[in-house]
């Protein structure tokens, strides 16, 4: 009799309803036309986000080799820079799969088809699994349909980067379904079905870190429909969980042997604030982004790729938003924790909900962003069940159909126009400024998509850059980011050149201004390196290439020299060569500077330099004998000659050991040409 009830306690389709239901193929080709209608115009959009780097940037997507697959395996997910501490082999590989064998490229539409296919496989994912739980087919339609238009899907699908969600999401929902399926059947083999689990895992956490929720999706399973009652029941489960925590041990792995030689992630304040807030105002705050959570999930339509700080502030004692969501929160599990027995699949929601939304929460521990429409993409499949089995409770079903339906053609509309707002950087950050106006990332980004539209919008991005520098020129250096005001100050500049010559009335003024948030930015940069380092430190990690914006250095060296700084300006340089001496561009700054100072024999040291670094480029060798050729007591070394030349000797001798000295400030090998030109030339 156990063994009967738990088998009757699995939702499924079966009887009559099943067979009125309609073919799966009429309901599988409707669902993917209802997402083809959300997400039609996402084929012809462009790179927005980090996107663009992703296929751009990524050398080993470029050619199916061996040792490309390696590197995908054996490198972090935004190699060669340094980033967080991310790995997804199977995301890239996936994007190398786009680039190389269907031949995309770099053109975008490839990749948005392959993402739009991968949604299409969810929303019937989805529909399996609402059929499970709702029993009918008409309601497991709307409800997958709901999902499948629903606008807060939109960056996980139009995005080409969101690839990562949908591949999580698959295997969680995949996984989810595996399980179900295997466990209600008690004389079926478990050996296969839970090897087939470990690979559904192992793919999912490999793609993105969130897939890691499914263990605790099949146990909520388990807690919602009273399966395990008896032994024989539990024992049949223990090679699936033993399957899904494999595939776990196996990431865990892999990652300590990828980021064990890395350095620890830079986090920045403005992209998650909750990282220095105290243990209860960030848990305060990340309530009532929850809350915010839901109501996105119910009311999609004020919609923002990004809410960086300060579009929320830290929620306080009093903020009554953080008590509404919490009452919210609250109040939902209280009601489905109370009727877990009489209501299962409401329990089950909510536990979904909840149990996905946790590990991006900033409950149990900060992460890199305070919050993420991105994060909503598997949680919203719960909801739309959950909408659909509450719905269909009402008494007139008819008209349930037609609100169903009706708000799935409304959730359609919105992620079509949603949609073509992720064109660009330029195109996303003009539509979200407006709904999130107290975003520093979004001015940022604003201000840089217009600045690199050419001059035509320089008034534009300076203007845009000054309001993300004052909502971010509050918080003390250690804080902020040097960005935003390296920015306004390069903006700046650029307004002074438009303007004429250094020495022209308009001009100058716009320089000083450049100068003023430049040094605003360098006191910024110090700090930042500072915690850099004792980050490093503290979890035990080598000392490596310091993270610096370089064109702050390039920008400020270059305002000092337009306004008659020399002095100030070669010292800007000389730190920017000690960040990273492999920037050909600070030697030429350099060679003016000196120049200007009345020292052309420095000038042609700093050429030299140059040269050592490109390795005697044509151009660079041409530059420093026409230098040589205008310095009245230049000898033997005018006339190119060998190591014998003492001149050459020694000015190519303190060029080499400064350039030496110049790596090793800047934690770096010394290029090979350096050594070479002290092996020539007898450097000591």
């Amino acid at each position: 009799m156990k063994h009967r009830r738990e088998r009757k306690s699995e939702p499924r389709v079966e009887g009559a309803a099943a067979k009125r239901a309609p073919g799966k193929w009429t309901i599988r080709a409707g669902l993917l036309a209802i997402a083809f209608a959300a997400y039609f115009n996402s084929f012809g959009l462009g790179l927005a986000q980090d996107s663009f780097a992703l296929i751009t940037q990524d050398a080993r997507i470029r050619e199916v080799t061996g040792a490309n697959l390696a590197l995908i395996v054996q490198k972090d997910y935004w190699w060669p820079k340094p980033g967080d501490h991310l790995y997804r082999p199977v995301t890239t590989a996936s994007l190398l799969f786009n680039y190389a064998v269907l031949g995309a490229g770099a053109s975008p539409a490839g990749y948005h088809w392959v993402n739009f296919l991968l949604h299409g496989l969810n929303v019937w994912l989805v529909y399996e699994l609402a059929s499970r739980l709702l029993r009918r087919a008409g309601p497991a339609f709307l409800a997958a349909a709901l999902w499948a238009a629903h606008p807060i899907n939109t960056e996980s699908v139009v995005n080409i980067v969101g690839r990562s969600d949908l591949l999580a999401a698959m295997s969680a929902l995949g996984g989810l379904l595996l399980y179900a399926r295997a466990v209600e059947r008690p004389d079926g083999p478990t050996a296969a079905p839970a090897a087939l689990l470990f690979a559904v895992c192992t793919a999912g956490v490999f793609s993105k870190e969130s897939a890691a929720v499914l263990p605790g999706l099949m146990l909520l399973w388990d807690l919602s429909f009273g399966i395990g009652e008896t032994r024989a029941g539990v024992a049949r489960r223990v090679p699936f969980y033993a399957a899904a925590g494999a595939a776990l041990a196996l990431l865990f792995v892999a990652r300590r042997f990828v980021f064990s030689g890395l350095p620890w992630p830079q986090f920045v304040h403005l992209d998650n604030p909750l990282r220095e807030a105290g243990f209860w105002p960030a848990r305060w705050t990340a309530i009532k982004v929850l809350g915010l959570d839901l109501w996105l999930l119910a009311f999609p339509l004020q919609l923002s790729s990004d809410r960086s700080y300060n579009q929320i502030p830290l929620a306080g004692a009093a903020d009554p938003f953080a008590w509404i969501a919490f009452a919210v929160i609250a109040g939902v599990l209280w009601a489905a924790v109370a009727r877990r027995r009489r209501d299962p699949v409401m329990f089950w929601a909510a536990g979904f909900i909840g149990m996905t939304l946790l590990p991006t929460s900033n409950l149990v521990a900060p992460i890199g962003t305070i919050m993420g429409e991105r994060f909503l993409y598997l949680p919203a499949a719960a909801f739309t069940i959950a909408l659909a089995a509450l719905a269909y409770r009402l008494e007139r079903p008819q008209a349930v159909t037609i609100a169903l339906a009706a708000l799935a053609m409304i959730y359609a509309v919105r992620a079509n126009a949603r949609t073509r707002e992720w064109n660009s950087n330029l195109t996303l950050a003009e539509a979200d400024v407006q709904t999130a106006p107290q975003s520093v990332r979004l001015h940022d980004t604003l201000a840089k998509s217009l600045f690199e539209q050419g001059e035509h919008n320089l008034d534009r991005a300076i203007e845009e850059q000054e309001k993300a520098w004052a909502i971010a020129s509050a918080l003390p250096p250690e804080l902020s980011s040097d960005l935003p005001p390296a920015h306004l100050g390069i903006y700046y500049g650029a307004k002074a050149t438009a303007l004429g010559s250094p020495a022209n009335e308009r001009s100058r003024p716009w320089y000083e201004k450049s100068l003023a948030v430049l040094l605003r930015a360098r006191e910024i940069s110090l700090a930042a390196e500072k915690s850099f380092d004792r980050a490093q430190r503290a979890h035990g990690k080598p000392l490596t290439a310091r993270p610096v914006f370089k064109l702050l250095y390039f920008q400020l060296a270059y305002d000092y020299l337009n306004l008659g700084r020399y002095g100030e300006a070669l010292e800007a340089l000389r730190y920017g060569r000690s960040v990273d001496p492999r920037q050909t561009d600070f030697y030429d700054l350099m060679a003016v500077a000196h120049q200007s100072m009345g020292r052309p024999d420095l000038a042609v040291i700093a050429l030299e330099q140059k040269a050592l670094v490109e390795g005697h480029q044509p151009a660079a060798m041409a530059a420093i004998r026409e230098a040589y050729a205008k310095l009245p007591d230049a000898g033997c070394a005018a006339l190119e000659p060998g190591p014998e030349c003492a001149r050459l000797r020694n000015d190519m001798c303190r060029a080499a050991l400064e350039l030496q000295q110049a790596y090793a400030e800047a934690r770096m090998p010394a290029a090979d040409e350096v050594a070479a030109a002290k092996q020539r030339y007898g450097c000591r």
